[in-house]
Formats: C-alpha cells, sequence, structure tokens
C-alpha cells in the first residue's frame, strides 16, 4: 500500500511539472532572440533600430517649396523597411532581380541599358531615374504616367510579368504569394512591426515604405543647385554660369 502511495504522490509531482512548464530533466530553455539579434544576423552593423538613419529630416534648401508626400510623410523606420524591400531579390519570382537591378545607385537610380532587363526578358522602357522625385509637381507615374502616385507605381513592377514575375500569368504566383515569402522571413514581420505597429504584410504597406524610401533620395550638390542658392528666384541669371 505505501508503495502505491508513493507511486501516485510521484506520477503527480511530475504531472504538476509539465503542465507547469517546468522539465523534469532540468534541460535550460533555449533563449528567444531579440529584434535586434535576428536584425544583426541578417544584415550586420547596417541596421541598427536604435539609432536609424536620418530618413526623415533630411536638409532642403530653402527654395524648393514643392513637397508631394502627402499622406505618406517620410520616417525612419518606414524609409529603413523601403531601403530593405528596395534592394531585396525576394520580390522577384526567381529571386534575382530587385528594384535596385534596374534603378542603380550608382547611375542616379537608372540604368545604362536602354530597356532594363527583368525576369522574363525585357522590359519596353528605360528605368527612370529615381532622384528628387519628392519634389516633383507631377500628377502621374511612369513613362505612360498609369500610376496616380509613387505609392501606386511602387508594386506595379513587382506585378509586372516581364520586371519581377509575381503577375498571376502563365502560371506564375501572384502578389499574394510575393506578401507570404515576405512573412515567411525572420526579419519582415520585425521592420514591418517598427514601420506600422504590428508585422502584418500587405501590399499597401509594402507601397508606402517604397514610397518613403524613393522620397527619401534626394540631391542638391550639382552645379545648378549650388548657382540656384545663391540668387533669390529662378529668373535670374546663376552667378556661376556665363
Amino acid at each position: 500500500m505505501t508503495n502505491k502511495l508513493t507511486l501516485c504522490f510521484l506520477s503527480l509531482i511530475a504531472l504538476i511539472l509539465i503542465t507547469s512548464g517546468c522539465s523534469t530533466d532540468d534541460e535550460p530553455t533555449a533563449p528567444v532572440p531579440s529584434d535586434d539579434s535576428i536584425l544583426a544576423a541578417t544584415f550586420g552593423a547596417n541596421i541598427d533600430l536604435s539609432n536609424l538613419p536620418n530618413y526623415a529630416n533630411q536638409p532642403v534648401p530653402a527654395y524648393i517649396t514643392k513637397d508631394n508626400s502627402g499622406d505618406n510623410p517620410i520616417t525612419d523606420t518606414g524609409a529603413t523597411l523601403g531601403r530593405v524591400l528596395f534592394y531585396d531579390t525576394l520580390l522577384s519570382v526567381n529571386n534575382t532581380v530587385s528594384c535596385a537591378s534596374c534603378h542603380k545607385q550608382e547611375l542616379a537610380f537608372s540604368d545604362l541599358d536602354q530597356a532594363s532587363t527583368g525576369v522574363n526578358g525585357t522590359t519596353e522602357r528605360h528605368s527612370m531615374r529615381l532622384i528628387n522625385t519628392r519634389f516633383s509637381a507631377e500628377n502621374n507615374v511612369f513613362w505612360n504616367e498609369r500610376a496616380s502616385s509613387l505609392e501606386d507605381q511602387a508594386s506595379q513592377p513587382i506585378q509586372d510579368h516581364i520586371e519581377m514575375g509575381f503577375s498571376g500569368e502563365d502560371g506564375a504566383p501572384d502578389l499574394a504569394e510575393a506578401m507570404l515569402r515576405l512573412a515567411d522571413t525572420d526579419y519582415y514581420p520585425i521592420l514591418f512591426k517598427t514601420a506600422f505597429g504590428d508585422p502584418e504584410v500587405t501590399e499597401t504597406r509594402i507601397q508606402l515604405a517604397l514610397a518613403q524610401f524613393v522620397r527619401s533620395i534626394q540631391s542638391f550638390d550639382s552645379k545648378d543647385d549650388e548657382g540656384r542658392a545663391l540668387v533669390p528666384s529662378d529668373n535670374i541669371p546663376f552667378p556661376n554660369f556665363s
């Protein structure tokens, strides 16, 4: 009888340990990696959530009066997410093409080729430069002006069958598959949560982040900019030009 009571008591103790999450083998629980360590494993020191680049408050010359940001102002977190998306080949069906493949930083975010190369051939037109897009007064985007805003434009190359391939055409996956691909990584849920408050990956958020990053690409160090800074209006001759 004593042995039976002892066995029941030991079984009860084991059950309590199991249900309380304890291990009878005293094996240590693996620590949950932090957001910083996950990002460091992918990006090294290039992304530090506590010290992001200044995208939101870059200096702009006083003579620049246009700003088409509208309801999507640049934030450091949003533009950081946009930068990662811009350079990530995950946004193409075969993992070979990113936005930066056709918009090369060293070429003013454009391309030397007359027609840019995508996952299924070449595009119909040359890729457009992306410098100072924030300060444009144009209402439509693309060479044929088919997009009503930079946000509307941002996800269209991803869904183009030739460019990045998530078109849903001829057996190709659609944009939903691209979003699942992003959500399945370790780093995108962190970056989306940092930018938008939760880790959900949506087309709208991709558009907002990419548009913020593209608007953050600015340059005012040309000879024309230097001359304009020396005069009070566009109609006065710039002193650094003959």
